[in-house]
């Protein structure tokens, strides 16, 4: 993964730079890859992260699709650069990720150290400072949802936190790559209420569900997180919008397979980033005008 963004921004220069905006805990680089026609002309921007958990491997080869069909197959997709800027996290947890690949397949948490030294990683999707430690939250070390010592107590959440308020004037979309169970998610995730512009973020859900099923027929459900899928605080969704003011923030859970539903099937991993795409791109020319 940190291969390939060096390649895009070292072999296509006048559209992607890449950077370091943070260190994990084992000091592994999070990057992010910004894909700009015109860098200087601070354009809205699309901001996509994906990885924030371990275990759910589908979001950062999805990602890479997104990557590449904006770089490498830019003369296709010039409609989506016109207009709009890609800021793009392809592996937010890479130690997470990492530890998934070699020792716990279901791993889904960071690997930063606890109170307690069995139990090792916080949830880095209830870390963030919104409704921080509220429903769906552990304060248990060895949880699989364990918030951690504090709101953006881990240097992944923060490194998202940082950058997002660096360019939040200038976010129209966010989108953070999950998987699995073909979901399109918008907020509340803290509880089972409704932002007050909840039939706006519903109705470009809706829009992007029918352009994701045009490709091969699979259906997404569309709603708020927590009417579909059970209240989550601290969620970089929730944030996003609470606190960053985007407007538009959405969870997409990606569709799952093999044991336990995060092994999806090699073979299937094109066939859901090709319809995604088509999701994301109706939602980032809607929301960009």
């Amino acid at each position: 993964i940190v291969e390939y963004v060096d390649y895009l921004a070292k072999a296509y220069k006048h559209l992607a730079s890449s950077e370091i905006i943070g260190y994990t805990a084992e000091r592994r680089p999070i990057q992010v890859l910004k894909v700009s026609s015109n860098p200087l002309a601070n354009k809205p921007v699309v901001f996509i992260d994906a990885g924030i958990h371990a275990r759910e491997w589908v979001a950062p080869a999805v990602a890479l699709f997104v990557m590449y069909q904006l770089v490498e197959n830019n003369k296709q997709n010039s409609n989506l650069l016109d207009k709009v800027d890609w800021h793009i996290i392809p592996l937010l947890n890479p130690d997470g990720y990492v530890y998934s690949m070699t020792k716990d397949r279901f791993w889904r948490k960071n690997r930063a150290n606890t109170t307690n030294s069995r139990c090792r990683g916080v949830d880095l999707n209830r870390n963030f400072d919104v409704y921080f430690g509220g429903l769906g939250t552990s304060r248990n070390p060895c949880d699989e949802t364990f918030v951690g010592k504090g709101p953006f107590s881990e240097a992944e959440s923060r490194a998202l936190r940082d950058y997002a308020l660096r360019i939040k004037n200038r976010i129209k979309l966010y989108i953070t790559l999950h998987s699995y169970g073909q979901y399109l998610l918008y907020p509340w995730g803290y509880d089972n209420v409704l932002p007050n512009d909840w039939k706006d973020l519903d109705r470009l859900a809706r829009m992007a569900e029918r352009a994701l099923s045009s490709v091969y027929g699979t259906r997404y459900q569309v709603g708020s997180s927590t009417k579909l899928l059970g209240p989550a605080a601290g969620g970089s969704d929730d944030w996003m919008k609470a606190k960053v003011g985007v407007k538009y923030s959405y969870t997409v859970e990606l569709p799952g397979g093999g044991y336990d539903g995060f092994d999806l099937p090699e073979s299937k991993i094109l066939f859901s980033a090709t319809e995604i795409f088509e999701a994301i791109k109706l939602a980032a020319l809607s929301v960009t005008g």
